[in-house]
């Protein structure tokens, strides 16, 4: 069960939080008037939210890469026989 502590306690008693959510690996959630603010977590956790974030952004790139090359493809099987030749001949010609 996830500990939920008041930013009043937890400035008096900080380091027996912290000590419990780094050693024991349990997060605690700040609150402060009732509204939760914050959630202490071990550091291992943080860094692998991190790592997980900056390939979730990674992937979201390639996808808008991807979305843009189908789109392009797309395009261009609706051309005309002509058109694609011309685009050929352009690409062979420089």
């Amino acid at each position: 069960m996830v500990e939920t502590i008041q930013s009043t306690d937890l400035r008096r008693r900080a380091r027996e939080v912290l000590d419990r959510v780094r050693l024991k690996g349990e997060p605690v959630i700040v609150q402060n008037y009732g509204t939760p603010q914050a959630v202490l977590i071990p550091y291992t956790d943080f860094a692998a939210y991190r790592e997980w974030q900056t390939g979730r952004a990674q992937r979201q790139a390639w996808l808008a890469e991807l979305r843009t090359i189908a789109e392009e493809v797309s395009t261009r099987a609706a051309l005309t026989e002509e058109e694609t030749a011309a685009l050929v001949d352009e690409a062979r010609h420089g």
